[in-house]
């Protein structure tokens, strides 16, 4: 009975595998130098693999040139796509009504918990009993299916590949084992086969720990070797395992686990694709027409509202509207990035994915152009009762201008969704780069001619138009790069970029050595990631043991098979103990309500008859698993909770129907509570180590938050020092640096908060907001419009014109270089702040700070601005121009409007720094220190 009870606790993360020992192994014979089944398990993976890809590829390409002929043929240029929901999205969960997402969460779930369903009947029906007596474990089918289905097909794909070859390596470790020493250890005075389990887990570990392999692919791996290692040095385990390569058989332990993983992966992408496919790349290609539209209609009442003297008002829904715009661009992109698993650069599809690609490129510049053209109308100090004419107002030339652009983008964006530019779309597109290019001098001969017609062009440059200009220049920029991406589209050559499947497999395995180990914190990482595996390992191989039992038993895989799911997962101190427990309440519900499923239908079929509690069952984990299955796929809070949920309900309540008549025994009753009590506690010492590693080994969310914002702060001096110059060779490198640097930091320090205090760590919750929100704003005035050093492209030659014509003036490099400044001690003073050691008795610098920001601190751009402005007249140009970005008068107002935006965030960011109560504290201090000096100095001067 103990050998059983220790082989079965061993057994409880993996299904139920190896449930025959190898004396009850029957002989299925040899072909060809190996035994039949490991033939049939070839067969099997490579059949799998090839339907697998012609199922993805053929489902993807369809839809594909299904829809070109169809959404996007005859659309027209100006009208709002139409969304895409499925039939039952439509009729039964009523997506019009309750929303798209919930629709499509609740479908995705409906498709997962039928097959689950499926895998549940095995256990009680006999037309299905084929199911249960192969090798492999339907439970453990479930848990795959689980951890491989998700919200699109690409991503679906890429788990089960991962899945796939994590479970593969393993497997294959497992089958040198046995081939060496086919009993492994069963006796103490095997010093040699013990001695080699030991070094093959820890090699095999610190592998899988060093190379880069998929995270998911680590998690089978490491699980799994936990579960064959164990059985290897348990003397009293029974459980059959094949003796090598070409002694595979079925009914191994190890074949079965590889068995069921095949079997779940290729459930999961079947629905994935059936009978409507959740393809990535159709999702992307709708985002991005979609994304054009919602382009255009901005730009239109951008300027619209521009030509109505510019209400600020409406600033703040703009730059929302933005933001919008940017996370429907990463979107767009982290789709385009899975859907290579999808259609493999191959066909139509493939073509479509190369073109999105570009256009995110080309995009990331328009949303560049857009902020600018934001800034314009939040910058804008119109009076309601001023009269002062406005060079946009009644431009029809403008208008003009812009609905060109929206046309074409909204063209290019379909053409790219199609990937196929036939002769009919390379027709519409040469005929709007003509309209494009009509449409850029007209409305520059507009501007000009209303400058010279109003008077002197002189009389309008001024702090109070600069917005005009800003907003002009930035519109001609933007159907600029319009008119490059739509060139770029009609002469695109996918061949050249195009990454085939035997291409992307040779280069995964190329990046795999050394790929985790390229720094010190990564080897630190990995030794910490290795050290909390092993000690799970070493206490399930010892077990914790009393005189009336064992709470936890001697060779038991569950904890070492529980950490390998929690160390990938996001540690990092507060954020791994919520992590954990989330965990823990997904193990421990779903395990309990298995446990009572299952007991609450024994009970009843004395009342119902067999057949109806089994009916009752399936009905109850039916219901279980698809509102679990919706809570990972729809919630952001609680998505590892359902995860758990579904993957050990599973595993607590898919057994043999024979388990429901040894529940009504007393004995087994007693003995399920025993097991199940006891495997919770396995989970839960993992969960225990796990957290304490992570609390003591990794740094605190806090410190690694203001240490992306300092790393963030040196890439805004750089920015600074050459301003509006880059010194990099491509304008988007240092913007997209910066802002993954703050991006960083704002994720660190959302989860910052959460961390106990007894760390001793400080946060300020309120300050560090807004210090974000500045540093967001000023790094979108130093970046969003800039050139560098060697410019490549037409626009960012103009720009350097207008910039040499910029810097000519002495004041505004001289106010630049104290802008620098004024930033670099700002930034220096909201470190301490952040830091907390702002308070230091024998450092009279961060006084000295605070002292010189309260009296710079009402200091604003436009005192020096009439200076900048009168230095720059006679410097401009206004008639060599064909178009607004090349006028050197609207390109230049640009650069001084976002130079007065940039001053106007510094003092916002001085400004809640002098908010700070300990500003003043500390300056009552050192004034009562000074009257102290001075009256001690006066005493010893003044005679007795």
């Amino acid at each position: 009975m103990n050998d059983m009870n220790d082989r079965k606790h061993s057994l409880f993360l993996h299904g139920g595998l190896g449930r025959i020992s190898r004396a009850q192994l029957h002989e299925t014979g040899w072909f060809l130098g190996a035994s039949r089944d490991f033939w049939i398990v070839l067969a099997a993976a490579l059949s799998a693999l090839l339907g697998c890809f012609l199922l993805t590829f053929c489902t993807v390409e369809l839809s594909t040139r299904r829809r070109s002929k169809g959404d996007w043929q005859d659309m027209e240029p100006f009208t709002k796509p139409a969304g895409h929901l499925g039939c039952v999205q439509r009729r039964v969960f009523r997506g019009s009504r309750y929303g798209n997402s919930f629709a499509f969460h609740a479908e995705l779930s409906l498709r997962g918990a039928l097959v689950v369903l499926f895998c549940a009947a095995t256990y009680g029906f006999e037309a299905l009993d084929w199911w249960q007596h192969q090798g492999w474990s339907m439970s453990y089918v479930v848990v795959i299916l689980a951890f491989t289905l998700y919200v699109d097909l690409g991503s679906t794909v890429v788990l089960a590949w991962t899945g796939f070859y994590g479970t593969l390596l393993p497997v294959m470790n497992c089958w040198l084992m046995f081939y060496l020493f086919p009993e492994g250890v069963k006796h103490d005075h095997d010093v040699w086969s013990k001695v080699f389990g030991w070094i093959n887990f820890f090699v095999f570990v610190l592998l899988m720990f060093a190379l880069g392999f998929a995270t998911n692919a680590k998690m089978y791996a490491l699980s799994w070797q936990a579960y064959f290692s164990m059985c290897f040095l348990n003397p009293f385990d029974k459980t059959c395992f094949s003796r090598g390569l070409a002694d595979v058989h079925l009914q191994g332990a190890e074949t079965g686990a590889f068995m069921g993983t095949l079997i779940g992966c290729v459930f999961a992408i079947f629905v994935a694709a059936l009978p409507k496919n959740i393809s990535a790349l159709n999702r992307a290609q709708d985002l991005m027409v979609d994304l054009s539209w919602s382009h255009g209609r901005l730009l239109q009442q951008l300027v619209e509202m521009g030509a109505l003297k510019m209400r600020p008002q409406a600033a703040s829904v703009f730059a929302v509207e933005v933001q919008h715009l940017q996370q429907d661009l990463e979107e767009i992109r982290e789709l385009l990035k899975n859907s290579w698993w999808e259609c493999f650069d191959l066909g139509v599809s493939g073509r479509s994915r190369l073109m999105l690609l570009e256009m995110c490129h080309s995009i990331d510049f328009l949303n560049d152009w857009l902020e600018s053209m934001v800034m314009a109308v939040q910058h804008a100090n119109v009076a309601d009762g001023d009269n002062s004419p406005n060079i946009l107002d009644n431009q029809r030339e403008i208008l003009q201008l812009i609905y060109s652009t929206k046309g074409a983008l909204q063209q290019t964006a379909t053409a790219a969704a199609k990937g196929n530019l036939d002769a009919a779309t390379e027709e519409r597109l040469g005929f709007w780069l003509t309209e494009l290019a009509d449409a850029q001098i007209n409305a520059h001969d507009a501007v000009r001619e209303r400058l010279l017609h109003e008077g002197s062009w002189q009389h309008f440059f001024s702090s109070a138009h600069l917005p005009w200009f800003a907003l002009a220049s930035s519109a001609s920029g933007y159907s600029q790069k319009v008119a490059d991406l739509l060139l770029a589209m009609a002469e695109f050559d996918p061949a050249t970029v195009a990454v085939g499947p035997c291409c992307g497999a040779w280069q995964g395995v190329l990046a795999l050595p050394g790929a985790d180990l390229r720094s010190c914190d990564a080897v630190l990482t990995v030794l910490k990631l290795m050290l909390t595996f092993s000690t799970c390992f070493v206490l399930g191989r010892l077990g914790i043991h009393m005189d009336s039992g064992s709470f936890v038993p001697a060779f038991n895989a569950t904890p070492a098979g529980t950490v390998a799911y929690l160390i990938f997962q996001g540690g990092n101190q507060a954020a791994a103990l919520k992590k954990n427990m989330d965990r823990f309440i997904g193990v421990a519900a779903g395990s309990m309500l298995g446990t009572l499923t299952v007991g609450t239908c024994a009970s009843l079929q004395p009342f119902i008859s067999w057949n109806g509690a089994t009916i009752l069952f399936l009905l109850l984990y039916f219901c279980f698993e698809i509102t679990a299955l919706f809570v990972y796929f729809s919630s952001q809070r609680f998505f590892y909770v359902g995860l758990m949920f579904s993957c050990f309900y599973a595993i607590s309540t898919l057994r043999p129907f024979d388990a429901l008549r040894v529940l009504q025994e007393p004995g087994g009753v007693r003995q399920e509570r025993r097991s199940e009590y006891q495997d919770i506690l396995s989970q839960l010492l993992a969960i225990v180590i796990a957290t304490l590693t992570d609390l003591v080994a990794d740094k605190s969310l806090s410190i690694r938050a203001t240490a992306n914002l300092q790393s963030f702060i040196q890439i805004v001096d750089e920015a600074f020092e050459r301003y509006p110059v880059s010194n990099r060779t491509k304008p988007l490198e240092l913007r997209k640096q910066g802002l993954s640097y703050l991006r960083a930091a704002a994720a660190d320090g959302l989860e910052a908060a959460r961390e106990p205090r007894c760390l001793g760590v400080p946060w300020r919750y309120e300050l560090w907001n807004r210090v974000m929100n500045i540093c967001q704003e000023t790094w979108q005035c130093l970046t969003i419009v800039s050139t560098t050093e060697n410019p490549s492209t037409d626009q960012e030659k103009s720009l350097r014109r207008s910039v040499e014509v910029l810097t000519r003036s002495r004041s505004f490099r001289k106010e630049l270089r104290a802008l620098r400044l004024r930033s670099q001690k700002a930034f220096h003073l909201t470190m301490g702040f952040l830091r907390q050691n702002f308070y230091d008795e024998q450092s009279r610098e961060m006084i000295a700070l605070q002292e010189e920001l309260l009296s710079n601190r009402l200091h604003r751009a436009d005192a020096a601005m009439p200076q900048i402005m009168e230095e720059l007249r006679s410097s401009l140009e206004l008639e060599k121009a064909e178009r607004l970005l090349d006028n050197q008068v609207c390109a230049v107002a640009m650069f001084l409007m976002m130079f007065e935006a940039l001053v106007e965030r510094q003092v916002r960011l001085e400004t809640a720094i002098l908010e700070q109560p300990e500003v003043w504290q500390l300056l009552r201090e050192e004034d009562l220190e000074t009257s102290e000096e001075r009256s001690d100095c006066t005493s010893l001067s003044s005679p007795e």
